[in-house]
């Protein structure tokens, strides 16, 4: 009989938080071989792209402008080129937070919570003179305008395509509640403007005093722990929430997408403040990348399956444990592919689903699936076999050229673990191998957790036991 296997993280179906874990795979309709039939992939791997500097130092924010990828690394603001050759271009204000990139064309703007604003144009980084230049805290461009919160709960414009000249009347003020206004983001004609428990929207009305006007009733009751989390995607925008929710919004509304499982493990965090989003498109999903760096953790969203996994890469942060949250720390479109910045120093790497470890380090994938008999009736496993992509190992002698599958199970909920079972899923052309396990005791409500950490593609296709009701 078929299992309950495949399926994404946490999901409102999970008999209790210690089932559904979804690591380093992420769920795919495979709608040619069944109607919405679920299969789990390997998420992309990290290749090297360039290495900025030695620096220990996270990059802490990257936009593609033309033919470059602006970043800054600490203090310093780089260039890379499409051959992966990093160029410094001085420093701002500051070595570490969040910075926040805009442009209008011509102009690139930086901001980074401070009254120092920087711009880059045509390839020179210069501070903006402008006295008036406010404490700018998020920026985006629209309708002609650099556009920023500032830490008095202010929307400041500059001059129109000019990020040189700035007016220090040139500003106004969240309307529909005093609360501070985290972040500005530009989403197709309108401008969003969001804070501390509130959301809302403006028009371009061209006022005179100030230009734009917000939407009557477009309010949203919600506002955000963390203005890094606000990511804009196809029009689309998501954020973690003053509530420890994930939202996208619908027109001026917005419904939930985390759900009650994965928000109750938010709620357990210490630190969510320092909470940081970007977007990444592979294979015709795109993603909603959310990271909490004090807890060492990164969640993913698929806007096209609406199903959540975690990701993560080998960790030299955390004392306690070898894995944590992914090396990414920024992402960015360019040239048609994507890339990230390394959290802890220059790296650039690009996201590709053809790379199987983290800039050499392998990835570790895993998969524990919703309790199998939830009626609870004593059963014997007589047989279990993982349906896997089989035949996908390496040549050359090297780790990944005879992959294997490790299996756990548990009878407790997932608090303890059986000991380990391991069984090959194929060498390179064995496309007959069969992941089988036999004789695996008795149990009421069963756990199974595989783990597969060789560097090879991994693709889950469904789960297949051979039980036998017990009378006792």
């Amino acid at each position: 009989m078929e299992i309950p296997f495949v399926g994404g993280a946490y999901t409102e179906q999970s008999v209790n938080v210690n089932a559904q874990k979804c690591v380093n795979l992420f769920p795919v309709m495979d709608n040619e071989q069944a109607k919405n039939k679920v299969v789990l992939h390997s998420t992309p791997g990290l290749s090297l792209f360039g290495n900025i500097t030695t620096t220990t130092s996270a990059i802490r924010g990257m936009c593609a402008f033309g033919s470059v990828i602006y970043s800054v690394l600490s203090a310093t603001v780089y260039s890379t080129t499409t051959a992966g050759v990093s160029t410094s271009l001085g420093d701002i204000s500051t070595s570490a937070g969040n910075v926040y990139f805009a442009n209008n064309g011509t102009e690139v703007l930086i901001v980074d919570g401070t009254d120092t604003g920087f711009l880059i144009t045509s390839g020179v980084l210069a501070e903006i003179a402008d006295a008036d230049f406010p404490v700018a805290t998020s920026c985006t461009f629209q309708d002609g305008y650099f556009i920023v919160t500032s830490d008095s709960g202010r929307i400041y414009i500059s001059a129109l395509y000019d990020g040189t000249s700035w007016d220090a009347l040139d500003f106004t003020t969240a309307e529909a509640n005093p609360d501070d206004a985290l972040c500005v983001i530009s989403n197709s004609h309108d401008l969003w403007v969001i804070g501390e428990v509130t959301s809302q929207t403006y028009y371009n009305s061209g006022d005179a005093d100030f230009p734009f006007t917000l939407i009557s009733g477009a309010v949203i009751d919600l506002g955000t722990v963390s203005a890094a989390t606000v990511v804009n995607i196809s029009g689309v925008m998501f954020w973690l929430t003053d509530k420890k929710s994930v939202i996208k919004t619908q027109g001026y509304q917005y419904v939930t997408v985390s759900t009650i499982h994965i928000e109750y493990e938010f709620s357990t965090y210490t630190t969510v403040s320092d909470a940081k989003a970007f977007t990444y498109s592979i294979a015709g999903h795109v993603f909603y990348a959310l990271t909490f760096p004090t807890e060492d953790k990164t969640w993913v969203y698929d806007t096209i399956t609406d199903l959540w996994h975690e990701w993560e890469s080998y960790s030299t942060v955390s004392e306690n444990t070898l894995w944590g949250r992914h090396r990414g720390n920024c992402g960015v479109r360019f040239q048609n592919k994507e890339y990230v910045g390394d959290y802890e120093n220059g790296n650039i790497y690009e996201l590709s689903l053809a790379e199987y470890t983290d800039n050499s380090h392998y990835i570790r994938r895993i998969r524990v699936n919703p309790v199998v008999n939830t009626e609870r009736y004593l059963v014997k496993w007589h047989r279990l076999e993982i349906d896997f992509e089989s035949g996908v190992g390496l040549t050359g002698g090297v780790q990944g050229e005879d992959p294997q599958v490790m299996l756990q199970w548990s009878d407790d909920g997932g608090h303890t673990w059986s000991n380990e079972h391991w069984v090959a899923i194929g060498k390179i052309g064995e496309y007959k191998t069969r992941a089988v396990w036999r004789r695996l005791g008795k149990s009421r409500n069963r756990v199974l957790r595989i783990i597969v950490s060789d560097p090879v593609n991994v693709v889950i296709l469904g789960a297949y036991a051979e039980l036998e009701k017990c009378e006792v």
